[in-house]
């Protein structure tokens, strides 16, 4: 359906798309302070909104599946599951996750599935999930709405219709709003638009976004604002959002108090940084085999339909290790505790001498649960239009889609499309964000 726009005029729009999404905050911030405009790629990811809601469901039974989980490990998990969710947290950050099944009412309002489309075709294939920090809603927005606007431009529509059509697509940040909304009312909060300090470090690298979203908050009617942990009073708020690690929050800071205390403050999401170990995740896929643990867990029969769809998923033993190196190109090696993708090493693309040496370090090394081995998807890879600040690149890009997804009264749901050279997607890795277009909009641009 994108033939409509296509070379020349594809790129002119991306250009203008980007121009205007840079401008409202899709950008980064480098440790030294230089902020980074986010490449956008021209051609949009279209999709229906039976597949969108389709991705939305299924993060949820992941994320459902992997909570029950978690507590179950907790409480009564082997000593590598207890390593693997404790033993990478200490001071103010273990002190805070120790009571979120004990304390939090709700351990995820919001999170992200990270799901990556076979290159045969195919449902798309959960890889991991993101829920101490499930970033990148602003983004999404920005992308699209600037991208639909100046399709609607080039289409010859009027600035009534092309805003008619960015408010058919929908928006990120509003569900967002709705699910913060929502849980402060389940948790007795009376305010018709309550107050909402948006948390994060200071130099946080994705502020362009955090400043979107207090400004979205604010026109909806909140009192909203930006804050670092010293300066955060977490009394005078009625909803915080969490977007900072606890472990770069220092324990004297006045919002240290809230992150002790998530059955006080609406504090969202409480720290829950064990979510998203590896091992974990690898767990959950032993519960399409292991009914013993699944029972353990609760996993009700949609979760467990959900953890057999994953990719295999397994922590690293000697037996799992040995049939790795005799497949190599069939699996990938990661870290347990670890993100950015920055302990992630892919059979295919490593010989097999150093695969094998890769395979035997971490077999040996155990620290914080250790290392898991993951059945490779292979994603496709498309031609794709690359608009950066230094000017318009074409190449064959690797796309993921990753879908929010809750466990609150109101769930967040919609994806955010990244693009990458690499198969590891990232988006400042000689890629960039791809609009997330749902097929009924692009239609009546076409």
């Amino acid at each position: 359906m994108t033939d409509v726009f296509e070379g020349a005029a594809l790129a002119a729009i991306g250009r203008e798309a980007a121009e205007r999404a840079w401008a409202e905050g899709l950008t980064v911030r480098k440790p030294d302070g230089t902020v980074v405009p986010i490449p956008l790629l021209a051609e949009p990811e279209v999709r229906s909104r039976a597949a969108l809601d389709g991705l939305a469901r299924e993060a949820e039974r992941i994320l459902s599946g992997s909570v029950k989980l978690a507590r179950a490990l907790v409480a009564s998990g082997d000593a590598r599951d207890r390593a693997a969710l404790e033993e990478p947290f200490s001071g103010l950050e273990a002190e805070a996750m120790a009571r979120l099944f004990e304390e939090a009412p709700l351990a995820v309002m919001m999170a992200r599935v990270d799901f990556l489309v076979p290159e045969g075709g195919g449902a798309p294939r959960a890889l991991e999930l993101n829920a101490t920090i499930p970033a990148m809603s602003a983004y999404a927005d920005l992308a699209a709405f600037a991208w639909i606007r100046a399709a609607a431009r080039a289409r010859g529509r009027t600035p009534r219709e092309a805003e008619a059509l960015v408010a058919a697509c929908g928006s990120h940040m509003e569900r967002l709003r709705e699910a913060l909304v929502a849980t402060y009312r389940a948790r007795g909060g009376g305010r018709v638009r309550p107050s909402i300090a948006l948390v994060a470090r200071p130099g946080d690298a994705q502020i362009g976004e955090l400043r979107r979203l207090a400004a979205h908050f604010r026109q909806m009617g909140h009192r909203a604002e930006n804050l670092v942990p010293a300066e955060c009073d977490p009394d005078a708020w009625d909803v915080l959002y969490r977007h900072v690690w606890a472990h770069k929050v220092d324990p004297a800071d006045p919002f240290a108090r809230a992150l002790r205390a998530p059955g006080r403050y609406v504090l969202l999401n409480p720290v829950n940084g064990l979510l998203e170990a590896k091992a974990l995740f690898a767990r959950l896929s032993e519960c399409a085999e292991d009914v013993a643990l699944a029972d353990r867990a609760g996993l009700d029969a949609e979760e467990r339909a959900a953890a057999a769809r994953l990719p295999w998923t397994r922590r690293l033993t000697p037996e799992v290790a040995a049939r790795l190196v005799a497949a190599r190109e069939r699996f990938v090696l990661k870290r347990s505790w670890d993100y950015g993708g920055k302990s992630v090493h892919l059979g295919a693309e490593t010989p097999p001498e150093a695969w094998a040496r890769a395979v035997e370090e971490a077999l040996a090394d155990p620290r914080a649960g250790g290392w898991v081995a993951q059945e490779r998807v292979f994603a496709e890879r498309r031609p794709a239009t690359r608009i950066a600040p230094e000017g318009v690149s074409r190449s064959d890009l690797y796309r993921d889609v990753s879908t929010y997804c809750g466990l609150g009264p109101s769930r967040p749901s919609g994806s955010v499309v990244r693009a990458a050279a690499s198969p590891i997607v990232n988006i400042l890795g000689g890629g960039g964000l791809a609009p997330v277009i749902p097929e009924d909009v692009m239609a009546a641009l076409g």
